[in-house]
């Protein structure tokens, strides 16, 4: 090699180190920029040559300018991120859920339900008080209105949850959009794979767009030798090259509520962490299982008060009564469409005077073998207009009206072996099928005389006001051996399992995330100090570089001048 082959290596070296000198100030510029990942100057040999037997270097040669990065340990931050913003939105769910089901202040549901068991209670040791009768009817308003508000209460933060999918569409949307672009501007700039450079920038801010969209929804990427990315979720893309698949929010009658669907093919997006699957659980299991619970708590109740408060008399008879619930009146009692379905068995009537004496009584059969003959309600209603001194007809709705044919008769129910006057809404306390609608029977709403007390005639006993007493801490078959308060607590006392276990969960996640971030920034991250030796190394090969051109120069001086 000759002397100017010598300084023309030297140039390169010369041109390498300022190369890097100019990453190095990159780097330590953005050693504070959200995002920006450290770049570091590729560098290999220059092809070597043959000279006699010798073969000789050629000096160095920049191949490229690359991000430092760990992709597999990215991949796993995405994940982490979804994870852990799923875990906190689900957090904010049991939050709000855990605030509409305090109950320390007396006024929640399990205080309500005490309420109204004291009633009960006041009223059995002085049951001719017409004040305590009125204050049982009270404090049923007010355990229905509790948990009717309880119930819109939950239903209101559903909503509010369902809606929030429209605005998740609209964010993962705008992130795809932006990273099919970036994906087009990166290929152009890195020439589709052509160059070893990366396009640090672009780059760094499709870093930033994956690693939110991971936020909204769990994604798989894969990066393309071109430099493009595609993005996964479930089995379908949003991403692919410079393509983008818009998703959208569309009611869904199964769910009844809305979903997020892939626009192109109409099918789900198939989320199952980030704030879209940690919306869809919060509306669907957190806010939705609630919602059954009281449904359940609010049903139970109903049917196990007006299963013995139908059987029952109070200190007057009817004159005249219209059933809380409608039915479908011609076909037998299984499919008649009642709340629940009644037993075979009977029901009893006496037909009394204004003094409450006896006049006459009768036994309704009600037949539900499921055979042919079973009973209908019209012909249940047959029956009951059959009896002397009563009329009975049915509405177009399938509701059953009980009318009294004298001025000086009324009318009483006695034991119901069947079910089927607390199944129709007869001579019950409570009216409605759940807590969407559960009230007091308007019936005693306008008359507290009509409460139901005895159980052997107006005014004989108080055995059925003292069934009542404490019902709702009794053993229920129909719950499986527990109470209705104790339905409602063991909701409550899985709820706070629920918020525990969540609460590890996120702490956990954001350990893990916090891990994963640290090796992050560990690799990617722009040290200071290592940023300055490696100034410093960049500066002394240039100063080394430029004494290799001076000495050669003075070399060719001194050839010059001989």
């Amino acid at each position: 090699m000759s002397l100017f082959g010598t300084i023309q290596q030297s140039a390169g070296a010369l041109q390498a180190a300022q190369i890097g000198l100019q990453v190095v100030g990159n780097n330590i510029a953005n050693a504070n920029t959200p995002g920006f990942i450290r770049e570091q100057l590729e560098q290999t040999p220059a092809v070597a040559y043959r000279e006699g037997d010798l073969i000789k270097g050629h000096g160095v040669r920049p191949t490229g300018i690359t991000q430092v990065i760990d992709k597999a340990l990215v991949e796993r931050m995405y994940s982490a991120k979804s994870a852990l913003a799923g875990a906190q939105e689900l957090a904010k769910a049991y939050s709000q859920l855990e605030e509409l089901t305090d109950d320390l202040d007396g006024n929640g549901l399990d205080g309500q339900l005490t309420s109204f068991n004291n009633s009960l209670h006041e009223l059995s040791t002085q049951p001719g008080d017409a004040s305590l009768r009125e204050f049982v009817v009270l404090q049923g308003q007010s355990l229905a209105q509790q948990l009717q508000n309880a119930r819109n209460s939950v239903i209101d933060r559903q909503v509010s949850w369902n809606n929030d999918l429209k605005d998740i569409s609209t964010q993962i949307n705008r992130l795809t959009q932006r990273i099919a672009k970036l994906n087009v501007d990166i290929a152009t700039i890195e020439g589709g794979g052509v160059s070893q450079s990366d396009a640090t920038g672009l780059r760094d801010q499709r870093y930033l767009d994956l690693e939110e969209l991971a936020s909204y929804v769990n994604i798989n990427v894969r990066e393309q030798e071109n430099g493009n990315v595609s993005v996964f979720v479930g089995g379908d893309y949003l991403i692919n090259n410079a393509l983008s698949r818009d998703v959208y929010s569309v009611y869904s009658e199964k769910s009844g509520g809305y979903e997020v669907r892939i626009q192109e093919t109409d099918s789900p997006l198939q989320a199952k962490t980030g704030k879209l699957g940690a919306t869809l659980e919060a509306r669907n299991s957190v806010f939705g299982d609630y919602l059954a619970s009281l449904d359940t708590t609010a049903e139970t109740l109903i049917r196990s008060v007006n299963e013995i408060h139908s059987q029952g008399q109070g200190r007057v008879g009817f004159e005249t009564i219209v059933s809380t619930a409608g039915s479908s009146a011609r076909v037998p009692l299984k499919d008649a469409q009642l709340p629940f379905e009644p037993k075979n068995g009977t029901f009893d009537m006496s037909v009394v005077d204004l003094d409450g004496k006896v006049i006459s009584d009768h036994r309704i059969t009600v037949r539900n073998l499921d055979q042919v003959g079973d009973s209908t309600v019209e012909s249940i209603v047959a029956q009951i207009d059959a009896i002397e001194g009563i009329s009975a007809t049915l509405s177009s709705r399938g509701e059953v009206s009980i009318t009294s044919d004298s001025s000086t008769s009324q009318f009483t129910f006695g034991e119901d072996t069947s079910g089927f006057l607390a199944a129709i809404g007869l001579n019950t306390f409570f009216a409605g099928t759940g807590a969407q609608d559960i009230r007091v029977n308007d019936a005693l709403l306008g008359n507290s005389d009509l409460l139901a007390i005895s159980r052997g005639g107006i005014g004989a006993d108080t055995d059925v006001l003292n069934q009542m007493v404490d019902l709702v801490d009794r053993p229920l078959d129909v719950l499986g051996g527990q109470s209705v308060r104790g339905t409602y607590e063991s909701t409550v006392s899985a709820l706070a399992q629920k918020i525990n276990l969540n609460k590890s969960s996120s702490e956990g996640l954001n350990n893990f995330y916090s891990t994963l971030q640290s090796q992050h920034l560990a690799i990617s991250g722009v040290n200071i100090d290592e940023e300055s030796i490696r100034m410093i190394t960049y500066q002394r090969a240039f100063q080394a570089s430029s004494r290799v051109i001076s000495t050669a120069n003075e070399m060719l001086d001194i050839l010059m001048n001989l």
